[in-house]
């Protein structure tokens, strides 16, 4: 009896229910809050206390980034855990995000044919400890930057070669584009040749245009968060319908409702 009494209610059914404690809400309130942060250069950071997020901004004339370059389409994101993972405060958390700034931007001052340091900008975003991981995961999916490993064209950036193991593997495609640290100059093969890079970079960005303002990151992300489509709803016997299609209620339904 009861059930077939709720196949009989009227009332909609939403197919989805927005959860603001799920992480990957948390990460892209974080991840846009980072976006909307000054944009600061890297070659004259100072240290400061903090981990969080960061992306990597690219203005220079290098013809691989020209249609990257001088836009709000990171070249880069990353996150830097805390030092200590209970820290409750910037202090407790160490300099772990300046850390982290500042070994990428030793990195891009050793590739001197190709690059250079002052031609990049950065935004980072200091948060508490726990929300780094799901706002880096949302900067990836969302921007999709050409020098992150998870898009598989000229990752290695964040790469080290101060071991037996590591130096043995083949140069990374970034220290392909961009020689200059000493341990990948050792390196006997690349990874992929650089016209192959240069290739996949052009083919990426058709795909992936870079966004222009902030403005057109904003709308992306506002369509991102929709959740309750026109038909996002069904009756009690499971059809898909439209809220907002139907006779209104009347007067005496509104009111029964309500109750």
């Amino acid at each position: 009896m009861e059930r077939a009494a709720n196949r009989l209610d009227p009332v909609l059914r939403p197919r989805s229910l927005f959860n603001p404690s799920a992480p990957a809400t948390s990460g892209r309130i974080v991840a846009l809050t980072m976006v909307a942060q000054p944009r600061h250069s890297l070659a004259t950071l100072q240290a400061f206390y903090g981990a969080g997020v960061y992306g990597l901004y690219y203005n220079g004339p290098f013809d691989a980034y020209s249609e990257l370059s001088r836009t709000e389409q990171p070249i880069y994101v990353g996150k830097a855990d805390p030092a200590d993972a209970e820290a409750k405060e910037a202090i407790g958390q160490g300099t772990k995000l300046f850390g982290r700034l500042n070994e990428h931007r030793r990195s891009i001052a050793k590739a001197t044919s190709t690059l250079r340091v002052e031609d990049f900008e950065c935004r980072f975003l200091i948060v508490q400890t726990g929300y780094q991981k799901a706002a880096e995961d949302y900067l990836i999916n969302f921007f999709k930057p050409i020098w992150n490993s998870e898009v598989k064209i000229c990752f290695g950036l964040g790469k080290h070669g101060d071991d037996a193991e590591t130096r043995a593997n083949k140069r990374s495609p970034w220290d392909t584009m961009h020689p200059g640290r000493a341990w990948a100059e050792g390196l006997a093969e690349d990874q992929k040749p650089e016209r192959q890079i240069r290739a996949e970079i052009a083919a990426h960005l058709a795909r992936v245009p870079p966004h222009a303002t902030l403005e057109a990151i904003v709308a992306d992300f506002l369509g991102d968060l929709e959740q309750l489509v026109p038909d996002g709803f069904t009756t009690a016997t499971d059809q898909v319908v439209a809220v907002d299609e139907g006779d209104p209620p009347s007067p005496d339904d509104a009111g029964q409702l309500s109750r």
